[in-house]
Parts: structure tokens; C-alpha cells; sequence
């Protein structure tokens, strides 16, 4: 007798069947310097396009200062950019004291937390806060600056301060909960309404942060590292990959294959690109960033981005490398732990991008 489970029912596995079926538009395959350049430049096309759409007309950035805390190892300025007309941005400028001018620049992106960047920049307005700062090493722009870096903080949309209202009410009554909260959710499907994605304007918004970087007279131009934890982390790739100003990129707890990670295990929407693994792995985008330096660093025990995934996008990764001319350049550091900021190696990692 025909019975229900001799069907499948589910939808995964068929949707999983069709992308293999079809193979992947813009796998790599180049052997040369010169075929990965040619490769990255029409996969980089697609995916900028598959980000979505921004705004053509540029708008005054505006750049303002809000506030300047001096703090025992930096000075930390609160400013804000305009960077889509009537859409502005948050971010802090950490500079360290008793380090000569021009400053060696480096972006530090944050990934998901009730509070955005406050959190790596150290700033805690109560224990909650100190507590996810401590357990996660969230702090990783003060440890940078730390070093002698000066180093700019943006405030990616949908996290602390650039929550929606619904969040920041909940956040404002003192209803958190220990798993967190931010508005990508709304924000990230109401962009795919809109023709765009969450992490397109997230992007879009570190790449007007590298314009006003550029329009400071104190600051070097020849080095721009950026570094990222998780969905910070996801956001140094895309940005790196499309934006060749930054000139180098630490991701930690990032980099996977789309297989292993976002399409099996569950994620926040910020992170989905809609048709990209029609295109493209994810390793693949990351090798964008090629032959620039990258260094992926993850947790060997990592629930939502497995060390396995982790093996196969970095065994990807080093094809590209190898073939762009350049496989010193491509590094890792994986530690014993879950999802987090280790950091370990990045001192002497920014030590070596600024040679």
C-alpha cells in the first residue's frame, strides 16, 4: 500500500537537486592571473547587481561630530554621515593617543547584537552589555586602536541605535532577552519589497564611510583593512569584494559555503542575497577580494557556521589564490571555541598590512 512517506514531501532537497542540476552560472575555473581577473570582474557585476538596486544621485554625506569621549587609551568621537538622502549613519572614530599623524586607518564591522557598534568600541551602559562584550570578545575596535590603529565604527542598519521603533521600544522598556534583538527581520524583507537586500545597503553605507575616510588630511591612503565578526564579518566580504579601497579583510566566523551553512542551518534573512548561488558559492564571492590579503578565521566549534563548511570554503578559496598568483596571501586561524571574536593573530596580521 502507498503510504505518505514514500514521497518527499519537503522542499529542500529539491531546491538543493535544481542548483546542482543546473551548476553554478560563474563557477570558477580560471587557471591565470589574467583568467581571474577577468572572472572576478563579471561575477563581481552580477553580484553587485544581485545586492540590489541604491540610489544613482549621490547626496552631501554631511559628516558631524556628536560627541567626543576621551577614554585612557583613545580619544572616541560619535559621528554621523549621510549616506542615501535623508538616510543617515552612525559611526565612531576611535583614535589612539600619542600616535603620529597620518593614521593608519582600519573599518571594524560588527556583526548581530542588541547593541551595534557601542559593543567594539567597549562602551557598556549596563551589565547585560559588559557581560555580551566579555563573552564574545566584542570589543575588537578598542583592542585595535589599542595597537595604534585608528579605527571607524559604523552603525549597520537594523542594530542598536538604528533599530526600528518596534525594537527600540521593546529595547527602551528593558524586555531583551538573553538571544538578543534587532530590527533585520522587518528591515531585511521590506528591502526585498523595495528591489533591494539589507546587506546591499549595509554595504552601500561602509562604502560612503570609505569616501569621508579618504576626505580626512590626517589619515594614510595607501592601506585600508577591513575586519568583521559574523554578520560583520559577512559584510567585510561583500564590501571587500566589490570595493577595491579596501586593500585587505579579517572574517571571523564568516566564511562557509552556502550548502553548509546559510541553506541548512537557520540564519537571519540580512544574510540571504536572492539568486546568488545561481551565480556563485560563497567562497567564490570571497575570492573577489583576491589577491589582496584575507584572513578567514572561525571557532572549531561554531554551531552556525561548521568547521567542515569552513575546510571546504577555505579549499575554494585556495584554488583562487593559487591561481591569482598569490596563495601566501590567503591565511586562517581557527581556535577552539564557539561563535565568537578571537583575534589572536591580528596584531601581527595589521602589523603586516601596513609594511
Amino acid at each position: 500500500m502507498t503510504a505518505l512517506a514514500d514521497f518527499e514531501l519537503r522542499s529542500t532537497p529539491g531546491l538543493f537537486n535544481r542548483l546542482d542540476t543546473a551548476g553554478r552560472k560563474l563557477a570558477f575555473k580560471a587557471t591565470s592571473p589574467d583568467e581571474v581577473s577577468t572572472w572576478q570582474a563579471v561575477l563581481r557585476s552580477e553580484v553587485q547587481r544581485l545586492l540590489g538596486a541604491v540610489p544613482a544621485e549621490e547626496c552631501d554625506p554631511q559628516p558631524t561630530l556628536i560627541e567626543s569621549l576621551d577614554t585612557p587609551d583613545s580619544t572616541c568621537d560619535l559621528m554621523v554621515l549621510q549616506t542615501i538622502a535623508g538616510d543617515f549613519m552612525p559611526f565612531y572614530v576611535l583614535t589612539p593617543h600619542n600616535v603620529p599623524k597620518p593614521y593608519k586607518p582600519v573599518i571594524a564591522l560588527h556583526g548581530h547584537g542588541t547593541w551595534g557598534a557601542k559593543s567594539l568600541v567597549g562602551l557598556a551602559d549596563s551589565p547585560a552589555e559588559a557581560t555580551y562584550i566579555r563573552d564574545l570578545h566584542a570589543d575588537y575596535a578598542r583592542q585595535v586602536a589599542r595597537a595604534g590603529y585608528q579605527v571607524f565604527v559604523p552603525a549597520l542598519r537594523g542594530f542598536g541605535i538604528r533599530m526600528e521603533d518596534r525594537e527600540l521600544q521593546v529595547l527602551q522598556q528593558g524586555n531583551t532577552t538573553d538571544d538578543g534583538i534587532w530590527s533585520c527581520q522587518e528591515l531585511g524583507l521590506n528591502a526585498l519589497l523595495c528591489g533591494q537586500t539589507l546587506m546591499g545597503l549595509r554595504v552601500w553605507d561602509v562604502m560612503r564611510l570609505i569616501d569621508y575616510i579618504y576626505t580626512r588630511p590626517d589619515v594614510e591612503r595607501e592601506h585600508l583593512p577591513c575586519i568583521g565578526l559574523s554578520g560583520g564579518g559577512t559584510a567585510t566580504m561583500y564590501t571587500t569584494a566589490l570595493d577595491a579601497r579596501i586593500t585587505s579583510a579579517y572574517i571571523s566566523g564568516a566564511i562557509n559555503t552556502f550548502r553548509d551553512s546559510l541553506m541548512t542551518i537557520q540564519h537571519c534573512v540580512c544574510n540571504y542575497v536572492p539568486h546568488l548561488p545561481q551565480y556563485a558559492e560563497m567562497p567564490e564571492v570571497a575570492g573577489l577580494i583576491a589577491p589582496r590579503p584575507l584572513m578567514v578565521e572561525n571557532g572549531d566549534k561554531d554551531p552556525i557556521y561548521p568547521d567542515f563548511g569552513v575546510k571546504a570554503g577555505v579549499e575554494m578559496l585556495r584554488k583562487i589564490y593559487t591561481a591569482a598568483g598569490h596563495p601566501e596571501r590567503l591565511t586562517t586561524h581557527t581556535f577552539h571555541g564557539v561563535h565568537r571574536w578571537d583575534g589572536e593573530p591580528i596584531a601581527d596580521w595589521l602589523a603586516k598590512q601596513y609594511q
